[in-house]
């Protein structure tokens, strides 16, 4: 009995020992074993990894690993905890893995909701009902045509794909041109959309007779991405870490971040940032 008891306390220690480490994958060209930094290693990732140390009590682990696919099945295997992956390594994955951060470039807006709205009355089912129908946007502004051509130009939906593209000064005008037919369609960004619709009080709802056919957003180019069995406690814990990595230390930021040019700071982002929704 003493025996088995000093073989289960044995054990519990051993996985409570794997539990406090991060497994962090590190493309490098050739798959290697995990372990701990060397002396020689690059100062940032030093910072990057002393400074996830001290916030998450854990030991960190560089993985070295040949390639992003190479990581992401690493990731599903449960070998590593966290990888950076683009949407081609993430796609296999994707039951298996959760994206949880993105980079947002200096000078750049976050990647903010889209949406895609119809008369309330359209039959249309999607972007993909909306091919050589004219459409209309909400603006000349990044957040109302940039961001809203990027959402719907990741679904396959290019140059030529509508019949015309209306641009109006605002919202509102943009609503009128629906209401009144001259186009099919409206995109718009959620918050505009939000504004567009709140009346005098709360239960009021100006858009009664339009409908959204389809949401979604900018697909990510990358994102730092986690296996989907880590504890919740922890997934939440690297998102707020990362979210103030860029004025806390900017030294491990700056590495951290690398793989987005200039980057200004993480976000937190949706599981299937790396995916693309549904047309």
């Amino acid at each position: 009995m003493r025996t088995l008891i000093l073989a289960l306390a044995l054990t519990m220690a051993a996985m409570s020992a794997q539990a406090a480490t991060l497994k962090i994958a590190a493309v490098t060209g050739a798959a290697g074993a995990c372990h701990s930094l060397p002396g020689s290693a690059p100062a940032g990732q030093k910072a990057y990894y002393k400074h996830l140390a001290t916030r998450l009590g854990r030991d960190i682990q560089e993985c070295p690993v040949a390639n992003e696919a190479a990581a992401a099945q690493a990731l599903a295997a449960g070998a590593v905890d966290i990888a950076v992956l683009d949407p081609t390594a993430f796609a296999p994955v994707r039951a298996q893995t959760r994206a949880i951060l993105t980079v947002r470039p200096t000078g750049t807006l976050n990647r903010i909701p889209v949406l895609v709205v119809t008369k309330a009355g359209a039959g249309t089912a999607g972007i993909a009902a909306l091919r050589g129908r004219p459409v209309v946007y909400a603006g000349p502004t990044p957040a109302a045509l940039g961001v809203p051509r990027q959402a719907v130009a990741d679904q396959g939906v290019g140059p030529g794909f509508f019949s015309h593209e209306d641009v109006a000064s605002d919202a509102d005008a943009a609503a009128a041109k629906l209401r009144s037919g001259s186009d099919d369609a409206l995109i718009i960004n959620a918050g505009a959309w939000q504004r567009l619709c709140q009346g005098e009080h709360a239960k009021d709802n100006r858009c009664a007779d339009l409908k959204v056919i389809w949401r979604g957003r900018p697909r990510a180019i990358k994102a730092l991405v986690v296996r989907r069995t880590i504890p919740d406690e922890l997934r939440f814990r690297l998102i707020g870490i990362h979210v103030a990595l860029h004025l806390e230390n900017r030294t491990a930021f700056a590495w951290a971040s690398a793989w987005i040019p200039q980057g200004a700071e993480f976000e937190p982002t949706e599981a299937d940032a790396l995916a693309l929704a549904a047309r």
